[in-house]
């Protein structure tokens, strides 16, 4: 039987399930319950006694809101005042309605013009109808621009703007440049909204964050930002970070109203993509509507295809998806079509695809504030909802299976992300110069910028003339090919035989996905990339049988140059740097791994060796540490992988956002898997000693003879987890936490130090 918190409960739901799951073959079963109950939050002042527009406050009433709750009445006086804020409350809390309404009342007033933008486009139109429930009919009007906007809908906003304008970064971002009437249409907005600020993190929130310097520039000194999240850890560190001055936080509860209960599950002897499946099959026969998150754009592909096989009527969500696949999912789910959908996190958000019951977290989230938000989606309205988390072979979860409760107590680590991106920079230096018919003042680039301008000019963008940067004919025909959602190109993805482009992928990650001879697992249909050409940014697949029963990982070396440190500490003894690099990629092959049996051990896996190896480098943020003079490969290298899965729960890092090295030397190198840096590697930098310490009870605590995926495999080490050892790394992380190492970074003799073990 599972343990339970002190507040759990039975639920005859979970029981069942975890009944189920106890009594079928390879060990799974849930270990955990914890039930919630979260209150309403704080009531405030009634709507009729605080100065609202009596309109609106007729309207509201008539939506059944009497009164405001106490952190929304503050969202309203700080905005009124004129005060730059950070509204941070849980899902389905009333945040939305914190900010809705007083920009409605200043409209009505004053006719104050706003912005409110929303990271997707699917998020925008949902949230439309949300807020025309609680406007004044004739009196306020509100519009959708996005690429999706008709044209006779966006030249009545043009000639008529809206009191409330909802759009997303992307429109800002391409419009700004192309569009004199988009330009005019943005000049009058006196409030920006940014909703849903929580997923402005790694290259998405530099982009977002070099977005609002372009605009500041449009709407001039007197325009005021507000920002709304679901729980963060810091608010107003990231408000800062976004909008470049301070901003008054404004919180309200920090969980979902409601019941919720949530089963943490060992996966046993199976892998965690089986269990996943089960519990989707199991949760659709017990008529739970369910929504399940992969962070792996293919692992979520694999767990859809599983679930079919189990029969249960699921599809995927993801990035890379055309825009009329990811709607057509939607509106399946929506429909009840649709049982379940396996998503990436482009559900997380609050998209209405109708009342989900359970939540499947196919791996614990890359943050505790990231479980809140997904957890979240399970049982609105008033009914329970489940939330099932899977723990597999992996050294987090082995942590978090020894001490549950742990789990559920972890720190809300920061939203943090690169505010001076070079990478990104360059791209938005192209946009501000586009604006300006192709040509910018040099002086006039925001703070921080300048690497920038110099990389623009490096790598044949624009050309510097008396003080005039000038754009070249490249920059305006590859400033669309540029993702906001990553830092690196865009690859397309092309079935040859149809000559249809049927997805995307970003670079570096491109490279571990489209190799030649890679699987690309796409809405169920199996593909094999035939060539990956990086010159034209295209990958070309074939079909594949849909039986086909595994998939590939990559097997590459990692390259590190160039560095520049430019901050230093000492952690537990240990030199660390902090700065940036050269990042160089290669893939030399790779191997197979399938689907329904079991794997084999990393030494014993055949590699498929690439004809030509493919390189791709790019310039990143990163911090280096010496942890001694001489050591074995095999302990530093079992050693960079600890650090490395520490520093998941510490800084709140996905599987694949923190990359490393190591060196015989000693030598650790972790660097943001990001172009230009996601922010993370600066926060592990300040964080070490946290890692270091959960580092040693991950060694400490698994009882495997040298090394295994419950302690110091990664499922994206680049030489497929050979040249391990728990034990020298165990050895060595004791050391460290003793005092005991003391070696200068010496980055003379890293030079000389030998190949990389990835």
């Amino acid at each position: 039987m599972a343990r339970r918190s002190p507040s759990g409960e039975a639920d005859e739901v979970v029981e069942r399930i975890s009944d189920y799951l106890s009594s079928t073959s390879g060990g799974a079963k849930v270990i955990y319950v914890r039930r919630e109950v979260v209150a309403e939050p704080e009531l405030g002042p009634s709507v009729d006694s605080i100065g609202l527009h009596e309109l609106l406050a007729e309207r509201l009433k008539a939506c059944g809101i009497e009164r405001l709750y106490k952190f929304q009445y503050g969202a309203y006086r700080a905005i009124r005042e004129g005060r730059d804020v950070f509204i941070v409350s849980g899902a389905a809390t009333g945040k939305t309605e914190a900010f809705i309404i007083p920009v409605l009342d200043e409209a009505l007033k004053a006719g104050r013009r706003s912005a409110i933008i929303y990271p997707t486009k699917a998020l925008a139109r949902d949230q439309l109808a949300r807020f025309e429930r609680y406007s004044v009919p004739l009196l306020l009007r509100m519009a959708v621009l996005d690429g999706d906007t008709p044209e006779k809908e966006r030249l009545a906003i043009y000639e008529n703007p809206p009191e409330v304008l909802i759009t997303n970064p992307d429109m800002i971002h391409f419009s700004l440049p192309r569009s004199a009437r988009f330009r005019r249409l943005l000049k009058g907005v006196k409030t920006l909204v940014l909703d849903e600020a929580h997923v402005y993190e790694g290259s998405f929130g530099s982009h977002v964050r070099m977005i609002i310097e372009r605009l500041k520039k449009l709407l001039g000194p007197d325009a005021k930002f507000v920002a709304s999240s679901a729980t963060i850890g810091n608010p107003g560190e990231l408000g800062e970070l976004l909008f470049d001055r301070p901003v008054e936080v404004i919180e309200g509860t920090s969980r979902r109203k409601g019941i919720a209960y949530h089963a943490l599950v060992s996966s046993g002897t199976l892998s965690r993509w089986t269990v996943a499946s089960r519990l989707l099959y199991l949760a659709s026969r017990a008529g739970l509507k369910c929504l399940a998150f992969v962070d792996s754009q293919q692992m979520c592909e694999v767990v859809a295809r599983m679930a079919r096989r189990d029969g249960v009527k699921v599809m995927v969500h993801r990035a890379g998806l055309l825009k009329e696949e990811r709607r057509e999912v939607e509106d399946k789910l929506k429909s009840g079509e649709l049982e379940a959908v396996v998503a990436t996190p482009t559900l997380e958000l609050g998209i209405d695809i109708g009342l989900l019951d359970a939540v499947i977290m196919v791996a614990p989230p890359p943050s505790f504030a990231r479980y809140l938000q997904r957890a979240g989606r399970a049982g609105r309205r008033g009914r329970p909802g489940y939330i099932f988390t899977v723990l597999a072979d992996d050294p987090i979860d082995a942590y978090y299976e020894r001490e549950p409760e742990r789990f559920f107590e972890q720190e809300l680590t920061p939203v943090v992300f690169e505010p001076y991106n070079e990478e990104i920079a360059k791209i938005h230096v192209i946009a501000m110069a586009m604006e300006r018919r192709g040509r910018l003042k040099v002086d006039e680039v925001p703070r921080g910028w300048e690497k920038a301008v110099q990389l623009c000019v490096e790598e044949g963008y624009a050309v510097l003339k008396a003080g005039w940067l000038l754009l070249t004919r490249k920059a305006f025909r590859e400033f669309g090919s540029y993702s906001l959602r990553s830092a690196g190109r865009e690859v397309s993805i092309i079935d040859r035989a149809r000559g249809a482009r049927i997805g995307t992928r970003s670079l570096p990650m491109a490279l571990h996905d489209l190799h030649p001879g890679a699987v690309y697992l796409h809405q169920g249909r199996i593909y094999e990339v035939e060539e990956l050409d990086l010159g034209r940014f295209v990958a070309y697949v074939k079909r594949m049988p849909d039986d086909l029963p595994y998939y590939t990982r990559p097997v590459y070396e990692v390259n590190v140059t160039d560095l520049l440190l430019t901050a230093f500490r000492t952690v537990n003894g240990v030199e660390v740097a902090y700065g940036s690099g050269r990042v160089e990629k290669t893939v030399l092959g790779y191997t197979i791994r399938y689907l329904f049996g079991g794997e084999e051990r990393p030494s014993e896996m055949p590699i498929v060796p690439l004809e030509e190896p493919i390189s791709w480098s790019f310039r990143t943020k990163l911090l280096l540490a010496r942890y001694g003079e001489v050591v074995e490969p095999e302990a530093i290298h079992a050693l960079e992988h600890a650090v490395i899965h520490a520093a998941r729960p510490v800084v709140g890092a996905g599987l694949s956002d923190l990359g490393g090295v190591s060196y015989p030397t000693g030598h650790v190198v972790i660097y943001d898997a990001t172009p230009g840096g996601s922010g993370l590697s600066k926060l592990l930098f300040k964080r070490l000693e946290k890692a270091h310490r959960i580092a040693y009870d991950i060694l400490a605590n698994c009882d495997c003879e040298d090394g295994c995926p419950r302690c110091v495999y990664d499922p994206f080490c680049g030489n497929n987890n050979r040249l391990l050892s728990r034990k020298g790394a165990l050895k060595l992380i004791d050391a460290v936490l003793k005092g005991l190492v003391k070696a200068p970074l010496g980055l003379d003799i890293m030079a000389g130090g030998g190949l990389p073990l990835g």
